[in-house]
């Protein structure tokens, strides 16, 4: 009976490890998910960037033909405002895949890459939910 408890023990240890292994690989996965989701919305931004400069370059045109007013110049503010906002998305983006180090994480004790990937899920949360705002109040700007 005592030549079995470390043998139990070991089988023990190894289902544990086997099941970090499997929570890392799962938390990667969500990671990429929404990596996969918001990256195709770049394109959209650049997009969005291009129609939002056009409105800008139309509203001086005006400015300079002598026909302004508060309302144009408010929008020319707020058409400034959301390209910055389109550009800040953007950059958050580009920046979180330059850090992003899975491979490495995944190289780690189990523990490690564990907190590693959590931290990753929230970052590209944060870049989605500021994506898809800045997206979405642009898109709401230009169809007014």
């Amino acid at each position: 009976m005592k030549n079995y408890i470390p043998v139990l023990g070991l089988a023990a240890i190894m289902l544990a490890c086997s099941q970090d292994k499997e929570k890392v690989l799962e938390l990667e996965g969500k990671v990429l998910g929404v990596h996969d989701e918001i990256m195709p919305r770049m394109d959209e931004i650049m997009s969005l960037k291009m129609k939002l400069s056009k409105k800008i370059v139309q509203m001086d045109s005006l400015q300079n033909e002598g026909i302004s007013g508060n309302n144009i110049a408010e929008e020319r503010i707020k058409a400034t405002d959301l390209n910055q906002k389109l550009n800040e998305s953007d950059k958050l983006m580009m920046g979180w895949m330059n850090e992003y180090r899975g491979d490495s994480a995944k190289k780690l004790k189990p523990e490690e890459a564990i907190a590693y990937f959590e931290a990753q899920q929230k970052k590209i949360e944060e870049v989605k939910q500021i994506t898809i705002k800045s997206i979405n109040e642009a898109k709401s700007f230009l169809e007014n």
